[in-house]
């Protein structure tokens, strides 16, 4: 924002009268700003034009009727009227010009001197004014200043305020006309005053309502404008957080998937090394299946660069899936038994994958680290609609020192991730000398 800019935007609230009375037009004024101070421009010169017209007719017309003493106090009269009126303007010229993003509140319309002072000195000046111009000429148009009090109780007061001020200022019209015509004309006069106000108040009641109407489209305006930004940060963050999400399934996959494989494959050639002297059909067999865990892998691999979603699960059952993998990583050195423990159940399929990786897990734990002898995995459908997976072994357990086994932090903290979107839990216990068991347990 420019400097000229900023000095338009903050403008109107300082100064004196005249900056609010006749606001200056910047070059950088937006279209709606600039007929904004136009049309308050126009607005107040009109007042200027009506007190003019109202007074001068009857001074041009009989200036015989007024001694010198009158004429002069009846100028100074209007031109305090005048200028108390345009300072009484001030608040609704700023909340009306005003570009801040939340409005200003109504309280900026009432004068610093408060309501009831403003409009005790305002009413002292109408009736002033028109008490000196009136004389009783008829016809005439000096009630005409009598109806700013109106449209200013308007802007500041509420109804019962309204009503007062409206009273007054009849009470103003009808006691000159009784004074000067008598009752009769008093009467009459009050009468037609009073269509003269309510069509004040009902044309100033349409520009309050059109100026609140305003504001809250202003404000509107801002709070949606916030929301809308709010919106384009949650967009990004929610698009960061699924990025990050998907590099960490992928990374969980790259790891269950082909870790698995891998570490199978290592073992198996490891045993065709150490069988290969000593029993050479054994270390070919160890050696075949080496290569058919390759075979496996690459398919995976291949399935999960062409979607990123391979499932070793596809159509086939948790626990034939599970079989199966228990089967492969059956060895000489490793025995293996896989256990169903109650009624099948369908499951969704990020349930069925998740405990799949989990078991997958653990038999690659076993192997890198367990040195045992035996492992037995189960898949048990529980009563309370939970399904766990366990995989136990008979080996040398958890270190002491570091309970978490080397080049296992990763795994774990998959299946704990893995777990937790599926709000289930991990568990990893060693008693000393029982090996190791790992339990995955989620809703299911």
């Amino acid at each position: 924002m420019t400097v000229a800019s900023e000095a338009a935007q903050a403008e109107p609230f300082r100064g004196g009268i005249f900056t609010t009375a006749w606001p200056r037009i910047f070059p950088e004024d937006s279209e709606v700003q600039r007929r904004r101070k136009r049309a308050i421009r126009a607005g107040h010169l009109a007042m200027a034009c009506m007190l003019t017209t109202a007074l001068g007719g009857p001074l041009w017309r009989d200036p015989q009727a007024y001694s010198a003493g009158q004429t002069v106090g009846l100028i100074l009269a209007s031109l305090l009227y005048l200028g108390w009126n345009l300072a009484g303007t001030r608040g609704s010229v700023i909340l009306t010009l005003s570009n801040q993003d939340v409005p200003l509140p109504l309280e900026t319309r009432v004068p610093r001197i408060g309501a009831v002072p403003y409009f005790a000195i305002q009413l002292a000046l109408a009736a002033a004014v028109y008490l000196i111009a009136d004389r009783g000429l008829v016809p005439n148009l000096v009630w005409l200043v009598l109806l700013p009090p109106v449209a200013y109780a308007v802007f500041m007061l509420e109804t019962p305020g309204i009503v007062v001020v409206s009273l007054l200022t009849m009470a103003i019209l009808t006691g000159s006309a009784y004074r000067w015509h008598g009752g009769a004309a008093a009467g009459f006069a009050a009468l037609s005053f009073s269509f003269a106000i309510v069509f004040t108040l009902v044309f100033t009641l349409l520009a309050v309502h059109s100026e609140k109407a305003r504001m809250d489209i202003q404000r509107l305006a801002g709070e949606l404008g916030n929301a809308n930004r709010q919106l384009r940060e949650y967009a990004l963050r929610v698009e960061e957080l699924a990025a990050t999400r998907e590099r960490n399934r992928i990374a969980r996959e790259i790891h269950d998937s082909l870790g698995h494989y891998l570490t199978a494959v290592n073992m198996q050639l490891e045993a065709a090394r150490t069988l290969e002297a000593s029993d050479p059909v054994r270390a070919r067999e160890a050696v075949a299946k080496a290569q058919s865990f390759t075979q496996e892998g690459l398919r995976d691999i291949r399935r999960s660069l062409a979607a990123l979603r391979a499932s070793p699960l596809d159509n086939r059952s948790l626990a034939d899936g599970l079989r199966e993998l228990v089967n492969q990583n059956h060895s000489p050195e490793i025995q293996t038994e896989f256990l169903v423990i109650g009624s099948p159940r369908p499951l969704p399929s990020p349930t069925e994958l998740s405990l799949y990786r989990a078991v997958q897990e653990g038999l690659t734990n076993v192997r890198k680290h367990a040195q045992a002898k035996q492992v037995v995995v189960s898949l048990e459908y529980q009563t309370n609609q939970w399904v766990r997976v366990m995989v136990q072994d008979n080996g040398v357990g958890l270190p002491e020192v570091n309970p978490a086994p080397d080049n296992s932090g990763f795994g774990l903290l998959g299946l704990r991730e893995r777990a937790q979107l599926l709000r289930g839990v991990v568990r990893l216990e060693s008693p000393p000398g029982a090996g190791c068991t790992l339990t995955v347990e989620v809703p299911g």
